[in-house]
């Protein structure tokens, strides 16, 4: 009898025993930990309509693998980021509701391409966004979605994270579209900058200033950043006074990831895992200002300590029912022999 096939498509796995169930502990964990901050659970379809999507997504976030629909006319996505689909909920089904509207999510999606720090095209994303945030509340805002997103990696067991605050909207502007300027700032390369000119000036300033926040903010303000430095400042001073085990860093070059971010955003990372943990930031909801963060639970997972199995007790199948009943129900792992 010849073995079945076993291969699988690139980036996609399947989760054996016993990280399957560390995973689904660990987001249950995290959106328990949202759901105590005051964020309402919501569950978007697998599927959308790519004319229905590209209303409301931001272009960054509508790629993902695409089909017809057998039973109507027109175009599927199998999603790709659920960012989108939840901004489609604030503003169809919850249009009503009133702000800010915080709102939670968690479930599996599914990319057309891996990328070299995640070649994982499916795994599981977790987040939550925060829709209609008032002008001038930007800053407290981000502070509560940092707070919370670091209470909930804390609560599932991670630890040695690193926060870098990034400018997105700086960097851009910075680099005038220019190809060169833009390659520069994504591999923090001065030299290549200064080949452009005079105009490499301010990409030179936002790549030097990268690492601890307090000296990172020193440099900035040389080059009178003014207002956005200040919100800096205010978001990292919280961050560690909330979470003092947390490095806070600056990284003012940081654009990729960040098409659709509109203000101060950040990145995740913990010691000596591979891939960000996750992201988020300000962003354009549109036309509600909004804030959030996604986790990538495949990260997550490589930053929580080794899992041990569970132990399991084996009883014979003559064992008194209501005695296995009784030891389950304090937490033991029964096993039955069928033999």
């Amino acid at each position: 009898m010849s073995a079945a096939p076993s291969l699988l498509p690139a980036g996609l796995e399947d989760q054996l025993p016993p990280w399957a169930e560390t995973e689904a502990q660990a987001l249950s964990t995290i959106l328990e930990t949202a759901r105590v901050f005051g964020y309402d659970r919501v569950k978007p379809p697998l599927l959308e309509y790519e004319e229905t999507l590209t209303a409301f997504a931001p272009d960054s976030l509508r790629k993902g693998f695409k089909l017809a629909d057998p039973q109507a006319e027109g175009l599927l996505v199998v999603r790709s980021d659920k960012t989108g689909q939840v901004i489609r909920i604030a503003q169809t089904r919850l249009k009503d509701e009133p702000r800010p509207l915080r709102l939670s999510y968690g479930g599996q999606i599914l990319r057309a391409k891996g990328s070299q720090l995640r070649p994982e095209r499916q795994f599981t994303q977790a987040g939550v966004e925060l829709i209609g945030v008032p002008d001038g509340a930007e800053s407290q805002a981000l502070i509560e979605i940092i707070d919370l997103c670091m209470s909930a990696l804390t609560n599932a067991g991670v630890q040695d994270v690193t926060v870098d605050l990034t400018l997105p909207q700086i960097a851009r502007a910075a680099a005038q579209s220019d190809p060169v300027l833009i390659q520069a700032l994504n591999e923090r390369n001065a030299a290549l900058a200064e080949s452009v000119g005079d105009a490499a000036r301010g990409v030179v300033n936002l790549i030097d200033a990268f690492g601890p926040w307090r000296g990172a903010v020193e440099i900035m303000d040389q080059v009178q950043l003014g207002k956005d430095v200040r919100e800096l400042e205010t978001v990292a001073q919280a961050v560690e006074a909330r979470h003092p085990a947390v490095e806070v860093l600056v990284d003012p070059a940081e654009l990729r990831g960040f098409d659709y971010h509109t203000g101060l955003s950040f990145v995740l990372y913990a010691k000596g895992v591979r891939g960000e943990l996750g992201r988020g930031g300000l962003y354009q909801a549109g036309d509600e200002q909004a804030t959030g963060f996604t986790l990538y639970m495949d990260s997550v997972l490589r930053a929580l300590p080794a899992q041990n199995p569970p132990e399991k007790i084996t009883v014979s199948a003559d064992t008194d029912t209501k005695e296995i009943a009784r030891r389950r129900a304090a937490g033991e792992i029964i096993v039955v022999d069928l033999a």
